[in-house]
């Protein structure tokens, strides 16, 4: 398998591959001059409206469809030659404007899967160039921006995001090429190649998010315990410390909303304040 084919074999079976440019720029371009002509017939139209709403015989064109359709000669004819006319482009630039709305929805690639793929196209034991034509540049850097991802790999919350980009690879290069077999060697898209289950980075993840929700309270609480009683601005500086340590952790570890945020940050500074004013009463 060679070629386009071959290219197409790899996002086919790994559709986070399967990357495309969108062409914005004449996109964008052909719906200004779809805009354009349609203002000037517009333009036109309105011009033969106003002339055949004076005239005897075409007056009645505003009122009666069946008479503005039906016209006996080509100068009566005109306005509904035109109104035609304007259907099919309007018909045209409606259904051009409805495809780049959703164009423009779609996600941009992930930068690891389109990382792999500039190199999965270099490689001698994996795509070897398979594509020699001009459209070979097409995920080049200076097109990076007008590239989409048909199914894009979306990292749910920052913590996701910096497993995937830099704890997994590292697990990788430790231990995974050395105990781990390639699994893509016999689906025809080249050697070398390791997978990994998503569900997998997913449930290291929310592992360390339970043990990192589970600790942080607890960590306050013996902090603020083993620091002297005299100490009481520095037991309030380690309050705003963790309330803060605990506000970053909502924001990189969850996809909590601000309310959210705000309200989990503020009981946890209460439980802290409340351990803190009980032990600086105590006798």
């Amino acid at each position: 398998m060679e070629g386009y084919a071959k290219a197409a074999h790899l996002m086919a079976h790994h559709e986070e591959f399967a990357i495309f440019r969108q062409f914005k720029q004449l996109n964008y371009l052909s719906l200004l001059h779809q805009q354009a002509e349609i203002i000037h017939l517009q333009d036109s139209l309105s011009h033969l409206v106003q002339r055949d709403a004076t005239h005897p015989e075409r007056g009645s064109y505003a009122k009666s469809w069946f008479s503005l359709s039906h016209g006996t000669d080509s100068e009566s004819r005109q306005q509904w030659k035109k109104l035609k006319r304007l259907r099919k482009k309007l018909d045209r630039y409606n259904d051009t404007l409805h495809k780049q709305s959703l164009l423009a929805s779609l996600n941009p690639p992930n930068q690891q899967d389109l990382d792999f793929l500039r190199l999965w196209f270099q490689r001698p034991g994996m795509g070897n160039f398979p594509i020699r034509g001009l459209d070979r540049g097409a995920w080049n850097t200076e097109f990076e921006h007008d590239l989409v991802a048909l199914q894009p790999r979306l990292t749910p919350d920052p913590i996701s995001s910096f497993f995937a980009r830099h704890i997994f690879p590292l697990f990788h290069r430790l231990y995974g090429q050395r105990f781990k077999d390639p699994e893509s060697g016999n689906l025809g898209i080249g050697e070398g190649i390791w997978t990994y289950r998503e569900s997998k980075l997913g449930m290291v993840v929310d592992v360390v998010v339970t043990v990192v929700a589970s600790l942080l309270p607890l960590i306050s609480t013996i902090v603020l315990y083993l620091i002297e009683e005299r100490t009481k601005g520095v037991k309030l500086g380690v309050v705003v410390v963790f309330a803060a340590a605990f506000a970053f952790a909502l924001a990189t570890m969850t996809k909590a909303r601000r309310v959210e945020a705000f309200a989990a940050t503020a009981a946890f500074a209460a439980v802290n304040v409340v351990f803190l004013t009980s032990t600086c009463t105590s006798p």
